[in-house]
């Protein structure tokens, strides 16, 4: 029994110690729980502080990008007061290091946002037409940027809508130009039928007209012997023919001329006639006036009604004309026959004019008109000038031909050469050999142009006229005779 007791006690000395021991022990386990609660509880409060920094550094990133982005509540003035924060919340000296990383990761981010909005901002000013200083956000630059992609689209629309105006006259027009190629093509088509039709005909024509070729070809070729045979008979008498062709031909070249100049035979026809009688004034009037081209103290001769032969009849009385209308004229009469009175209806007429004309005429030799012994020829031309006439050829003292006679002139007057001596005094008609040489060459031109030869009494007669009763000089001692341009001076 006492062993019994004795291994009783053991058992509860050995519960005991056993007590003991997991009383140490758990004691033990409580201090070490303890230390181990209390660093765990300094090291949550230090990940609550970095977490709270860092949450503090986010909600500023948070601000921040609201603010860029706009209409979240902050405003672009606030964006670098919250970097300010995230700064200030980097620089805290209770930060572990990796917290102060996070925070300095944040800070760098949001620069760089607040970078790339500054860079974004700076460029959309000009293309939003903002004012300087403007807040703007990227959501307002995304409206600007709407605003003007829909007024570009409303521009394009517009674009779009008139070039398909465009299209649309386009598509027109080119339906019109199909329409006209294709009436085009069929006109071509019908052109083409119609020449392959014509082409056809052509061809038979032309076989035709080939053969009827071959056959006026062979008989050509027989008229062609023919003719040449003729024309070796017909060669001689051409050539004799075109000779005297050419010789008529300048006969009626100059013929021509002349009768242009001919339209009234002066001496056949007279120029006008006696319409009224003045007997007590000594004057008449004439039909010929200024509308005939008459000039002023013209002289006419006065032949009865009834002469029809000029020439070989006398005149019966003579006129000069005073004063000149356009279809008549006055005249005083300087010369009449009491037997024979001037009466209406009698025939006017004068060598040096035709009415409308004057008449040419050329002058050869020399002339004596007052009976001495000195040449009147330039008196005589003068004369002739006065009565209407004009003298296109002549030659002087000295035998030197002046103008030229062509087949208008109408008459060649024709004077005596002279017949004194060769050392006559000054103007006294010369026995001059050139004198006589420029006579047979004026001569010779009138007669190769067919003008009509003259003498001085013919033409004095037809321009009523009468030469004056010769004069004699008689020449005493040594004193000289007078020259000619004293005796004109005395005159």
């Amino acid at each position: 029994m006492a062993a019994r007791e004795n291994q009783g006690y053991l058992v509860a000395v050995i519960i005991l110690v056993i007590l003991l021991l997991c009383l140490g022990l758990s004691t033990f386990l409580a201090d070490a729980g303890r230390r181990q609660s209390a660093e765990s509880l300094k090291t949550a409060q230090d990940k609550l502080a970095a977490s709270e920094a860092v949450l503090e550094s986010y909600r500023a990133k948070a601000n921040v990008l609201e603010a860029l982005v706009g209409d979240f509540g902050p405003s672009v003035a606030e964006v670098d007061a919250e970097i300010q924060t995230i700064k200030q919340t980097s620089a805290k000296p209770s930060l572990s290091a990796t917290a102060k990383d996070t925070v300095n990761s944040i800070l760098q981010k949001v620069e760089e946002i607040n970078g790339v909005y500054k860079k974004d901002m700076s460029g959309a000013a000009a293309v939003a037409g903002a004012a300087a200083g403007e807040a703007r956000t990227w959501r307002s630059r995304i409206q600007t940027l709407t605003t003007l992609v829909d007024r570009k689209n409303k521009d394009n629309k517009t674009a779009v809508e008139r070039s398909k105006n465009d299209e649309k006259e386009a598509a027109q027009k080119v339906k019109q130009a199909q329409d006209l190629l294709a009436l085009t093509r069929k006109t071509m088509d019908d052109l083409n039928t119609q020449l392959k039709d014509e082409k056809k005909r052509s061809l038979e024509k032309e076989t035709q007209l080939k053969g009827e070729l071959a056959e006026a070809i062979k008989e050509s070729e027989n008229v062609n012997n023919d003719y040449k045979d003729y024309r070796a008979k017909k060669d001689s008498e051409i050539s004799s023919i075109q000779n005297e062709l050419a010789g008529v031909t300048s006969e009626n070249e100059k013929m021509k001329i002349k009768i242009n100049g001919y339209e009234r035979e002066v001496f056949d026809r007279p120029d006008g006639q006696i319409v009224k009688v003045a007997s007590r004034l000594q004057s008449v009037f004439i039909n010929i006036g200024s509308e005939d081209g008459l000039p002023q103290n013209e002289t006419f001769s006065i032949y009865d009604q009834d002469v029809i032969n000029f020439d070989k009849g006398k005149h019966k009385a003579k006129i000069e004309v005073t004063r000149i209308y356009p279809y008549r004229a006055e005249a005083r009469i300087t010369e009449e026959d009491p037997t024979n009175p001037i009466l209406s209806g009698d025939h006017v007429l004068t060598a040096t004019w035709d009415p409308g004309n004057k008449v040419k005429f050329a002058v050869a030799g020399a002339f004596n008109l007052d009976g001495d012994i000195y040449d009147d020829r330039d008196k005589l031309i003068k004369m002739i000038e006065r009565n209407g006439g004009e003298v296109v050829a002549t030659h002087d003292s000295e035998g030197t031909i002046t103008g030229k006679i062509d087949a208008s002139v109408r008459y060649i007057v024709i004077g005596k050469p002279p017949t004194l001596a060769e050392d006559a005094g000054e103007g006294l008609m010369r026995n001059s050999s050139a004198i006589v040489a420029a006579m047979r060459t004026l001569e010779a031109e009138a007669k190769k142009n067919t003008v009509e030869p003259i003498d001085l009494p013919k033409l004095l007669n037809r321009m009523g006229v009468r030469a004056k009763p010769k004069t004699t000089i008689i020449q005493s001692g040594n004193i000289p005779l007078p020259s000619k341009s004293s005796r004109d001076s005395d005159r």
